[in-house]
């Protein structure tokens, strides 16, 4: 009934957002950092 509609979908909506969270922050935004700290090394080092 409505009980196990609202647990699964709460369940979907926490689950995805933790997944997508810990995709996007680890991947995305470390991507990101390593792609900027690359950067400013190489820009760093060329001076």
């Amino acid at each position: 009934g409505m009980v196990w509609y609202g647990m699964v979908w709460y369940g979907m909506v926490w689950y995805g957002m933790v997944w997508c969270g810990v995709v996007w922050c680890g991947v995305v935004w470390n991507g990101v950092e390593w792609h900027g700290m690359a950067w400013h090394g190489m820009a760093w080092h060329g001076m």
